[in-house]
Parts: C-alpha cells; sequence; structure tokens
C-alpha cells in the first residue's frame, strides 16, 4: 500500500473532510473522557440559567428603551393638575402593564 504525500491528499475532494460525530458517538467520547449524561446535562442546565437571566434583562432593558421612543409611553404625556402622589401610583401600574404585555408577546413569539 502505497503512501500519500501531503501534495497528493490535499489534492483529494474530501481532504481534511470528517464526518459529524453522531449523538452515540459524541457520548462514547464524552464518556471516554470521564464526563456522563448527568454531568453533560447538568452543565447545559447551568448555561442555560445563566444566559437566560440575562437574555430576559436585556430584553427588559429594551422594552424600557422602545417605550420611552413613543409619546404614548411617556410620563410627561400624563402630568395631571391632581399632584404627583396621585400620578405615581398610577403611572406605575399604566406602563408596567403596558411593559409586561410587551415583554409576554416577545417572549411568547420565542415558543412559536
Amino acid at each position: 500500500m502505497k503512501t500519500r504525500t501531503m501534495n497528493e491528499l490535499r489534492q483529494e475532494k474530501n481532504y481534511g473532510y470528517k464526518p459529524p460525530l453522531t449523538h452515540n458517538q459524541r457520548s462514547a467520547e464524552a464518556r471516554v473522557k470521564g464526563y456522563t449524561e448527568i454531568d453533560i446535562d447538568t452543565t447545559k442546565d447551568l448555561i442555560f440559567n445563566s444566559l437566560k437571566n440575562k437574555l430576559f434583562d436585556i430584553m427588559f432593558e429594551a422594552v424600557c428603551e422602545e417605550m420611552s421612543k413613543h409619546e404614548v409611553f411617556q410620563e410627561e404625556t400624563y402630568f395631571t393638575p391632581q399632584g404627583m402622589d396621585f400620578f405615581e401610583d398610577e403611572w406605575f401600574q399604566f406602563y408596567h402593564e403596558h411593559h409586561g404585555d410587551i415583554l409576554g408577546d416577545i417572549m411568547k413569539s420565542f415558543t412559536n
């Protein structure tokens, strides 16, 4: 059997190509390295939990930022003669109700 030179190997169409590993091959490779499926699943859960909180915070802030661009969600639009005490309670309820609706719609769009 003749061994090929690097130059000959590079000229082949599939040089350097490695077919993707199947799920069973990946699992076997992980077991060889001493990791179990539980280790892998636990690590994936940790990563997910860390990122979901960060992503929620990013989306929460993005919704606030977008709402502030529209007059209908700006405090100045709703100042009333009743004074600030009355206004703050009403504003808090109004703003956060609509903020929650928008955020809820965004979250639902990820499951569709």
